[in-house]
């Protein structure tokens, strides 16, 4: 048992030393093979074209100034009592808008095609390519981002994006930014004057309106008083008939009281007046009738018969009562008043209504300071962002993998020609056991 572990172990300590002459024998061999996949890894990389340098560029900004959010809400304040809204826009509102402007892939296109940035880029070497192509290439990989804020200070954004062409993305990303600021506030500024606008054309169908309603008030008026004034008039007319119907009675009356008195005159030979009896100082009475003091005198004895037929003749006589009728003159200047209504007069001669009314007035008013604000204000004072730091460059390190395609060849190619040797060297034992067996 001991003998056959101890040819065992010699066998194997024959077959190293044998592994390793073998592997001596071929040394040649293995360095050769090795050297030249060696050689020929490091012919291949040093063949391979130099890579491109590649950059990142970016640009870095802050929310906006406080004396540009003070322009823009003072542009804005009357549009804002307009819609009645207490809220103004703040810092973080109107850089909240840029952001968005600055992330569109439409005003990017735009700006790639104003700027002509197809030419500069072929001018740069770059392989000539769809415009899409271009804008998608140039937009896929524009981001932005910003650290947290530290205690107190403000950390801008960064618009940053990866290419080959420093300088052309470097005015591109610029130039982003620049359109980007003066969307965002022509924005606004076009929003405040749309508002305006809307308010002006409100501002004039409602003074339209009142315009027509106070006209349609005004002809009420005219009416109403006209209507009031021939009420008037057919009542003073019916005074006036009144009063000469009594007046006419009152002298038909009359007729009929002298035309008694006459008679009684006659029948007692009172022919003339006896006015010249009642003088001053007279005491004397020569008539039958006694006279009280105090009580009146009849007609028949003051007058006498023939002044009381004169009398009797002239009222029957009398064509027109009117003139001794002393209410008529109170009565006609009434009339008068009415037909000359001068408030009748000057509101059917008035021809604009609207210094007559309140609300047209403070429309007037509200139209005039919308109509003052400058519509197409200087926008080079106001941005929608503080410009940290305009686009720059720095190169990005690229990995360099050729010392790892010579380490590779170098190692693969020992292993794979000792496992080579390793294969030949079966083969032959196997041939020369068959040999022997042979025999």
């Amino acid at each position: 048992m001991n003998d056959d572990n101890s040819r065992q172990y010699y066998d194997d300590e024959i077959d190293l030393r044998q592994l390793f002459k073998s592997l001596k024998a071929r040394s040649r061999l293995i360095f050769g093979f090795t050297g030249i996949v060696t050689l020929l890894a490091i012919g291949y990389v040093l063949s391979l074209p130099t890579p491109p340098l590649q950059y990142k560029v970016e640009a870095s900004f802050l929310k906006p100034s406080e004396s540009s959010v003070f322009q823009i809400n003072q542009y804005s304040a009357l549009t804002r009592a307009i819609n009645k809204a207490n809220t103004a826009d703040t810092a973080e509102s109107v850089f909240k808008s840029f952001l968005t402007n600055v992330n569109s892939q439409v005003l990017q296109k735009q700006v790639f095609i104003d700027g002509g940035y197809i030419d500069k880029l072929q001018k740069e070497g770059a392989v000539l390519k769809d415009v899409d192509d271009y804008i998608t290439e140039f937009t896929k990989l524009i981001s932005i981002t910003k650290d947290s804020d530290e205690a107190g200070v403000e950390l801008p954004h960064i618009l940053s994006t990866v290419s080959f062409y420093s300088d052309v993305v470097s005015e591109f990303l610029n130039e982003v930014v620049t359109a980007a600021d003066n969307k965002t506030i022509t924005s606004i500024i076009n929003l405040a004057q749309l508002k305006i606008a809307n308010r002006l054309n409100e501002i004039t169908s409602e003074r339209q309106l009142l315009l027509t309603k106070t006209k349609a008030d005004r002809l009420s008026q005219i009416k109403r008083i006209k209507e009031e004034d021939a009420q008037k008039l057919r009542e003073i007319k019916d005074r006036i008939e009144s009063a000469r119907i009594q007046a006419k009675t009152e002298r038909m009356n009359q007729i009929v009281i002298l035309t008694n008195a006459a008679q009684l005159a006659a029948t007692l030979g009172i022919t003339k007046n006896n006015l010249n009896q009642f003088g001053e100082g007279s005491t004397q009475t020569n008539f039958n009738i006694a006279i009280q003091s105090g009580t009146n005198i009849p007609d028949w004895y003051l007058y006498g018969e023939t002044a009381l037929l004169e009398m009797i003749t002239l009222l029957q006589n009398r064509v027109n009562d009117d003139p001794y009728i002393p209410e008529l003159a109170v009565l006609h200047n009434q009339i008068n008043k009415i037909n000359n209504n001068n408030l009748l007069k000057t509101l059917e001669q008035r021809l604009d209504d609207s210094p007559f009314t309140t609300q047209i007035i403070k429309l007037d008013v509200e139209a005039i300071d919308l109509k003052s604000i400058n519509l197409n204000p200087d926008t080079t004072s106001i941005n929608a962002i503080q410009l940290y730091q305009p686009a720059t460059s720095q190169i990005i390190p690229t990995k360099n993998n050729n010392l790892f395609i010579i380490a590779l060849a170098f190692i693969g190619s020992f292993i794979l020609i000792i496992l080579l040797i390793f294969l030949m060297n079966a083969f032959k034992e196997e041939d020369i056991t068959s040999i022997q067996k042979g025999k």
